[in-house]
């Protein structure tokens, strides 16, 4: 059994925004677990391919990119038709699309406000629903599908200059326990995923310099002293998506290195 208790073996899974950073680092994760097929979604479809055919080839299980921008619910719709056109059930969504703008109240629009809520909250939401029936298909009491949500620790942090994302992410880890409880009885785990300070694309601009004073004061400033990588998310993702994390519901896990304990 404990043997078992991290496989993923045979379970087909979609992640939205999984063509780099902690999408891409997650998909690898799920595919090396055991997962059958892992869809993975981004704007790029040359950029999509490539990932897809990197992931493909380090393991038995195949990595599969969709193109389409989630940021309207037509492109929420058309993913979810053609992941319905494809599978006949769907045992694990990551919602991990998302976008951080930096939105102070003095320069702030209505239209950056809008498009922050609409891809962080709005359209992972809507996705969910409209992959209900696929997530329902296969879930049983002993191996319920999963959700999960990405989050942020910017969601339970006083942070002015990111007010729309934080904002979109806080509503995100309210709805985590509100859907958990709505679909307790159709077998399907509902969790969220707090990532700290992560070596992505949306965090470049502080680490592509590893020597800046900057950055090594921002390590000095987190507990674990330093960025998360690639296995610190995916170990969090296949536990919460393999038997390890089946009892898990209606929870919000924060992976930053102790990062809110000193904000």
């Amino acid at each position: 059994m404990i043997q078992d208790l991290f496989s993923m073996t045979g379970k087909v899974c979609l992640i939205t925004g999984g063509s780099s950073g902690l999408g891409s680092y997650m998909a690898a994760g799920f595919l090396a677990a055991g997962a059958k097929r892992v869809f993975i979604t981004g704007r790029s479809e040359d950029k999509l391919s490539k990932k897809a055919d990197e992931l493909s080839a380090l393991s038995e299980g195949q990595c599969i990119g969709i193109s389409g921008d989630l940021s309207d619910l037509e492109g929420v719709q058309a993913l979810a038709d053609t992941i319905s056109t494809r599978e006949s059930h769907l045992d694990v969504l990551v919602n991990n699309a998302g976008l951080g703008l930096g939105t102070q109240i003095g320069t702030m629009t209505a239209k950056a406000w809008d498009k922050s809520m609409n891809l962080n909250t709005r359209s992972p939401l809507f996705l969910t629903q409209a992959l209900l029936d696929l997530l329902k298909a296969n879930a049983t009491l002993d191996d319920p599908s999963r959700i999960i949500f990405i989050s942020s620790v910017a969601a339970s942090g006083v942070l002015p200059s990111v007010l729309a994302y934080s904002t979109s992410k806080n509503a995100l880890e309210h709805l985590t326990p509100s859907l958990a409880l709505a679909l307790t009885d159709d077998f399907i785990r509902v969790n969220a995923i707090a990532p700290g300070r992560f070596y992505s694309e949306m965090t470049r601009g502080a680490w592509e310099d590893p020597h800046a004073e900057s950055f090594l004061a921002e390590l000095e400033r987190i507990p674990a002293h330093r960025y998360g990588g690639p296995e610190d998310i995916a170990g969090v993702a296949v536990m919460l998506c393999s038997r390890a994390g089946a009892y898990f519901h209606g929870e919000v896990l924060n992976v930053d290195g102790g990062w809110r304990l000193r904000h």
